[in-house]
């Protein structure tokens, strides 16, 4: 509550700068779109219902997933007047492999014991919606915060084939599956030196427990912009994404632990 009290006082400040060189495209534009691909190194763990507090799969060390994956990544950012913008940010990871285990795992009630052949996969989506208010600007700068949700749409699967007692094959499958919104405070800085050159920093937080949801969340974003003509450039940035959070009701029943790092690499376009 204190902060959005904050960021309505803010709202009354006016906003001043000169007007004598062209400023960058990072600040001045009103849109705003970005496509590119994120290499992250990732561990991701997860476990569903019926274990105990410290019961989560490695996935990435179990089932030998690929340390670093390339994935598509997306943002669009709508800058309806001087001080307010929407953004929209999403990437996501699969990954699956197959894997004899070295040892019982429990996964969704169902134990998958040691020597068995197994098939996994995990599909991740992630969203992010995010509203924010211009504290500060100047000609080669701007400083904001704002309000925004993660929306996490996560499914993770193991099964296998057993023998049955009269010698055929049976499917033992565990799975957990949802959609997760995580809400979130953020605030970003741009500093733009030259009409060319650009350099972004822009960090998100949450860590609290709202009804059947709680964990935390970081996610960092520092970055250079070089803008190669008026309405088109490229960028590089460095991401760090940490999450994770206990669901205790609807479709995922369990908990998880994820984090992805590294470079990104973007074209954008403005107008």
């Amino acid at each position: 509550m204190r902060f959005l009290i904050f960021v309505f006082f803010l709202s009354f400040i006016p906003f001043t700068w000169a007007q004598d060189e062209d400023r960058n495209a990072l600040l001045e534009d009103k849109f705003y779109f970005e496509a590119g691909i994120f290499i992250p190194q990732k561990s991701i763990k997860v476990g569903a219902s019926g274990e105990s507090e410290d019961s989560e799969i490695d996935f990435d060390q179990t089932f030998g997933f690929n340390d670093n994956q390339i994935s598509p990544f997306l943002n669009l950012e709508w800058r309806w007047n001087t001080k307010w913008r929407l953004a929209l940010e999403g990437f996501g990871v699969n990954n699956g492999a197959k894997a004899v285990l070295e040892e019982d795992i429990v996964f969704d009630g169902i134990t998958f014991e040691k020597g068995s052949s197994v098939k996994v996969g995990v599909d991740i989506a992630i969203i992010r919606v995010f509203v924010g208010r211009i504290i500060s600007m100047g000609q080669k700068h701007s400083l904001g915060a704002g309000l925004g949700v993660h929306a996490m749409n996560i499914g993770a699967y193991i099964e296998a084939d057993i023998n049955t007692s009269e010698g055929d094959l049976d499917e033992k499958r565990g799975s957990v599956n949802g959609l997760i919104p995580l809400p979130n405070i953020g605030g970003w800085y741009h500093w733009a030196p030259t009409p060319k050159w650009g350099f972004v920093a822009r960090v998100d937080w949450f860590g609290i427990t709202i009804d059947q949801y709680s964990g935390g969340l970081w996610d960092i974003a520092p970055g250079v912009k070089y803008q190669i003509i008026k309405n088109f450039g490229v960028g590089l940035d460095y991401r760090f994404f940490f999450l994770n959070a206990r669901v205790t009701e609807g479709q995922f029943d369990g908990k998880f632990t994820m984090d992805f790092s590294g470079p990104l690499l973007t074209l954008h376009a403005n107008f």
